[in-house]
């Protein structure tokens, strides 16, 4: 149930938000079924010990978008669901500088710490409670005093039901 902390990308905190966007982009992991997914998260390393997280929504708050006076303005503009080649011209050009110099913003101003914490021999109640308890997506699973994985609520949901499955009637 745990993944492995090499499956995640890695960032320094003193990289820039725009590495963090790159590294979510370009990554996947393993999402159960044999299917992948962009990761949540790019894992903080200093002096190779686990300082952190910046997930995705860290990176937009970053860039202290105010895009949506902006959008505003463009509210009768259909929405395409394909990549905008052309994004930067809904930006004015006046906001170009602005919006460089926030992306590159190093990581350490927007990363968090990854609250939950257990043991790599814990119970499945226990790391359950510690996600439950700190309300968070991920725990770091620790063993001898050093992060070797996560375990994550999608795959301790996913190890429930089946378990309960197979207990059912």
């Amino acid at each position: 149930m745990m993944v492995p902390l090499d499956e995640y990308p890695h960032a320094a905190p003193d990289d820039s938000l725009r590495e963090a966007a790159r590294m979510l982009v370009q990554a996947q992991i393993a999402v159960g079924k044999g299917r992948q997914s962009m990761p949540r998260v790019v894992l903080v390393f200093e002096n190779s010990k686990l300082v952190g997280a910046v997930r995705r929504r860290d990176i937009l708050k970053g860039l202290e978008i105010d895009l949506l006076e902006e959008l505003d303005e463009l509210a009768d503009v259909p929405i395409r669901s394909e990549v905008d080649p052309n994004l930067a011209e809904v930006l004015s050009p006046d906001k170009q500088e602005h919006w460089q110099a926030r992306f590159d913003r190093p990581i350490r101003e927007v990363m968090r710490d990854i609250e939950g914490r257990v043991d790599a021999g814990d119970s499945l109640t226990k790391v359950i409670y510690e996600l439950v308890g700190d309300d968070t997506h991920m725990a770091v699973v620790v063993e001898d005093d050093h992060a070797v994985g996560v375990v994550r609520t999608v795959d301790v949901l996913r190890h429930v039901y089946h378990a309960m499955s197979v207990l059912a009637p």
